[in-house]
């Protein structure tokens, strides 16, 4: 009804009777108009009148179980379940600290509830996560081992690291962050889209009576981004999935040559490395797109892909090699691009 706004407002104040609750779900209490009880917020070290929908958690469960990824593995193994438990609570602690600590870089607040447009289009468009721990394991790492090494602010700084991720093979552990009105919509998929997106029904976070938006919606936001898997810690492997998964990681390389972290901390010293590696002719490919001014996206994608692999190997097969200067002018521009982004997003 109209005089019920039903906004975030009215409802965080409307006192949601715990006792007299019986419903329940993931283990925890849940208020007659769905939204997660006190006991859950505890749980999951959220402020005491968030209100987490359980439709929400439902979303993350169907995703987790039933994408096609997960689908197709149990198709396989012959199993009905991928996780035997997710532990809701502490699958959304991890997500919201992670979320809070972009917040406080965004606005030095942890406390602020209402969003305006333009302070959601003035939020990160991306941040770098990594870990001293480079092993790869069967799950997403637990939140509690990665650390945000640097925010890029713009799309341009966003897109200049997946660039120099790609031509450097460096792991830059790239999370965008899409923060817009738009992502606080519930979104109208196709099916083969919909399985494997998590699109929770947005209108259990309604705008707030002045048209900003709530953290709720927010988080929603950045759940969005990252998928919301359940991470290290927070769900446990059917024991069939658990040994196939330990047996494909075992197999894995995520093909980089070193970490950001390691760059920016001075671990490694990536220029002496990537040289060495361009001049041992592991790099050839990418010092031929950057001399020819080729975007990296058309050489390893798609139809692009296609035609840039046919021109590069019929140019070496005619004898083209990097050259001396060819190798020092592609680490000089990628050792100064680099630093000028390191230098623009280091935490």
């Amino acid at each position: 009804s109209s005089e019920f706004k039903n906004s975030i407002y009215t409802l965080k104040y409307k006192q949601a009777d715990i006792s007299t609750s019986t419903n329940t779900a993931y283990g925890y209490s849940v208020d007659k108009d769905g939204y997660m009880g006190s006991d859950f917020n505890k749980a999951a070290g959220l402020p005491e009148d968030f209100k987490i929908h359980k439709s929400t958690l439902d979303e993350i469960e169907r995703r987790a179980e039933n994408n096609s990824y997960t689908s197709d593995i149990k198709k396989y193994l012959g199993i009905d379940k991928y996780y035997t438990n997710i532990d809701m609570a502490e699958t959304i602690k991890q997500y919201y600290n992670q979320f809070n600590q972009i917040i406080n870089h965004a606005f030095n607040d942890t406390n602020k509830t209402s969003f305006t447009e333009a302070d959601i289009n003035s939020m990160p468009k991306g941040i770098s996560e990594l870990s001293s721990d480079k092993t790869i394991g069967i799950m997403p790492k637990n939140y509690d081992k990665l650390t945000i090494t640097n925010y890029y602010n713009t799309q341009e700084q966003y897109n200049e690291a997946e660039q120099l991720g790609m031509f450097g093979h460096i792991n830059i552990g790239l999370q965008s962050l899409n923060f817009t009105p738009q992502s606080m919509q519930t979104q109208n998929l196709d099916k083969d889209t919909a399985i494997d997106t998590f699109n929770p029904d947005m209108s259990v976070y309604p705008q707030n009576e002045d048209g900003s938006y709530s953290k709720e919606a927010l988080f929603m936001s950045f759940l969005k981004s990252t998928g919301v898997s359940p991470r290290e810690g927070s769900a446990t492997l059917n024991p069939i999935a658990k040994s196939y998964a330990e047996a494909m990681t075992k197999e894995s390389f995520d093909g980089s040559l070193t970490s950001l972290d390691d760059i920016m901390t001075g671990k490694v010293d990536f220029a002496s490395l990537l040289k060495g590696y361009a001049q041992e002719g592991w790099l050839d490919a990418d010092i031929y797109a950057m001399e020819k001014g080729v975007a990296w996206q058309n050489t390893s994608i798609g139809y692009g892909g296609a035609w840039f692999d046919r021109e590069f190997n019929q140019v070496k097969a005619n004898g083209w090699k990097a050259s001396n200067q060819s190798i020092d002018s592609y680490v000089n521009s990628i050792m100064d691009r680099l630093n000028n982004l390191i230098g623009q997003t280091r935490v």
